[in-house]
């Protein structure tokens, strides 16, 4: 009798440990590629010794996977439970998504305007 319920007790508890192991597994870390174009997923910061368009976007490209993975590995952390940790992964993501939102919509609001300034200056070459 004593044994019986001895072999229960520590099959409920490996099954419980199983449990927490596998919700634990099924939260998926965000991987830096998801939000970088390609040609910039292994940027490196490079002092601006001539300010060309390449450097100055590898070095912000850079700068954000430096900012990133801070923010993944404090996630891993301070996270304790698979919830937690699911939130914020899912809080990088969300602020890596309005990053490149935010950057798409300057980049085109920027060539509008150049746009607009060419055909105002009288030049109409489209």
């Amino acid at each position: 009798m004593k044994k019986s319920f001895i072999i229960s007790l520590l099959a409920i508890a490996s099954f419980f440990m199983i449990q927490n192991f596998a919700e634990a597994e099924s939260v998926l870390e965000p991987q830096w590629a998801e939000f970088c174009p390609p040609l910039y997923e292994n940027a490196v910061f490079k002092p601006a010794k001539q300010n060309s368009k390449r450097n100055m976007e590898n070095n912000y490209w850079a700068l954000r996977k430096v900012k990133f993975e801070k923010s993944v590995a404090e996630c891993k952390a301070y996270s304790k439970t698979s919830a937690e940790l699911g939130a914020c992964y899912s809080r990088i993501v969300n602020l890596e998504n309005n990053k490149n939102k935010q950057r798409g919509d300057a980049k085109y609001e920027k060539q509008m305007d150049e746009r607009n300034q060419i055909r105002d200056g009288g030049y109409w070459w489209y």
